[in-house]
């Protein structure tokens, strides 16, 4: 079944289609909201809330070919938001061991790479802009419509983005 029809399913009301589109959505956006937050249960969290906001607003989707771009506006939104409340908190100490439905392969690239080291410094809209071209391989247009800025922003940003990444793995480089 194409993506449009499981749009138009769920806009009718039939639920049991939101599985189907989990199946396309699920892990790259999982991997997305891990990559900007850096924290395995907000990702997690992020995930969930992105699918039941999908869900509750289906209705106000327009144009069913531009599910990915809304999709990703809100999962953005939403890590941005989540990033935030987490700066506020003043961290302790997890005393417990949670279980997770998501298997630790989604988050082995990430750990044994170093360029997501580089990536992490840069600033949340630098580095998701570049998380949302290079990983989900979004389009400047479709990213635009994610982030809610002009097609030239994005631009800006990604450039920006390769310009620190350049600083910042050539600074390592001549450390070494």
């Amino acid at each position: 079944m194409t993506e449009e029809r499981i749009i138009e399913e769920l806009k009718q009301g039939n639920i049991s289609f939101l599985d189907e589109l989990f199946e396309i959505y699920g892990a790259p956006a999982l991997k997305t909201a891990y990559l900007i937050t850096l924290d395995r249960y907000m990702a997690e969290d992020i995930l969930q809330e992105t699918f039941i906001q999908c869900c509750r607003n289906i209705g106000s989707l327009k144009d069913n070919s531009a599910f990915k771009p809304w999709f990703y506006k809100i999962l953005t939104r939403l890590a941005f938001r989540e990033i935030k409340k987490a700066k506020k908190l003043v961290p302790v100490e997890d005393v417990y061991t949670r279980d997770t439905a998501v298997s630790d392969e989604y988050f082995k690239d990430r750990e044994n790479s170093g360029l997501y080291t580089y990536i992490d410094k840069l600033k949340p809209k630098l580095k998701t802009t570049l998380i949302l071209f290079y990983y989900d391989e979004m389009s400047i247009k479709e990213i635009a419509r994610a982030m809610s800025c002009n097609e030239g922003t994005v631009k800006s940003r990604l450039s920006r983005a390769r310009k620190q990444l350049k600083c910042l793995i050539g600074s390592r480089e001549a450390l070494e």
